[in-house]
């Protein structure tokens, strides 16, 4: 079966705080070389992977954004006749095929929420490029891209008191919505689809994915459901409640996070050994 790489992008292609992405660029080059087809699958919004899909020298690949929320195929590569009859539509040069509820339709559902917790929580509407770049590390211009969501809305807890923020927490759940909190502060709202329920109809909708062996690669807790339903799954990093959740005793888990951990697992599952980065 031919390999195909599903992928997160923070922590994996991309280093944790700086965002370099340098060292897997000889990879990527091989990889495309060898006909082995790169997939991202990442919290990122739709303008913040097609800006990587070009700093990786990648063209007309399928990228998945927001957590599961939508699934981009490229016009240009085979797809069934049927495609829109499962969902999905054209747009621009994609067909998209769409799990998750679209910012409007979220904030629509928790306007009475946003409006009673100003004072405890800034929303989405009030987060600045500024802000988001301070928190996360990302350059201001891509902080712009990050907040160009389409299916998800952000807030920052203004309160250190839990009993307020667990309030709001359990009152967004209870409107049927998920909740994805970062290591940075800035919580995600978002309807109920995941990573797993992305790759799983991604190949309900074509067929090559179904005869592939998909490799899918991440670090965190929202790539459990990716992991778990991958032909083969790797964790980047050693985290305990990842392995838990994804249930499965072929994980494949490496020491640490980031680009040169993503090169090394993917080399060797991929046979090529020359590009491990050694010491």
């Amino acid at each position: 079966m031919r390999p195909v790489i599903m992928t997160d992008l923070d922590g994996c292609v991309l280093d944790p705080g700086t965002y370099d992405y340098k060292t897997v660029l000889p990879l990527v080059e091989r990889l495309k070389k060898q006909g082995i087809e790169i997939i991202f699958n990442s919290s990122k919004t739709r303008l913040e992977q097609l800006l990587y899909i070009k700093r990786l020298g990648l063209q007309d690949i399928i990228f998945i954004v927001e957590n599961g929320a939508a699934i981009y195929i490229p016009k240009k590569k085979a797809v069934e006749e049927s495609i829109n009859d499962k969902g999905c539509f054209d747009k621009d040069d994609y067909y998209v095929c769409v799990l998750g509820k679209t910012i409007d339709e979220i904030k629509k559902m928790i306007n009475d929420i946003i409006n009673d917790y100003r004072d405890y929580i800034m929303w989405m509407d009030e987060i600045t490029p500024e802000l988001f770049s301070e928190l996360t590390g990302l350059p201001v211009d891509e902080s712009v891209l990050a907040l160009k969501r389409e299916y998800s809305y952000l807030f920052i807890p203004k309160t250190e008191d839990k009993s307020i923020i667990n309030e709001v927490v359990e009152k967004i759940k209870k409107r049927g919505l998920n909740i994805q909190i970062s290591g940075v502060g800035i919580s995600q709202i978002n309807g109920k689809h995941d990573k797993g329920k992305a790759l799983q109809l991604l190949r309900n909708l074509l067929k090559e994915y179904r005869e592939a062996h998909i490799i899918a690669v991440g670090d965190a807790m929202n790539d459990a459901s990716m992991l778990r339903v991958a032909d083969t799954g790797v964790l980047l990093g050693v985290n305990p409640d990842v392995i838990a959740r994804v249930e499965r005793y072929d994980l494949v888990i490496m020491n640490s996070k980031g680009s040169r951990a993503w090169r090394n697992a993917l080399a060797r599952l991929t046979g090529n050994y020359d590009l491990v980065v050694r010491g």
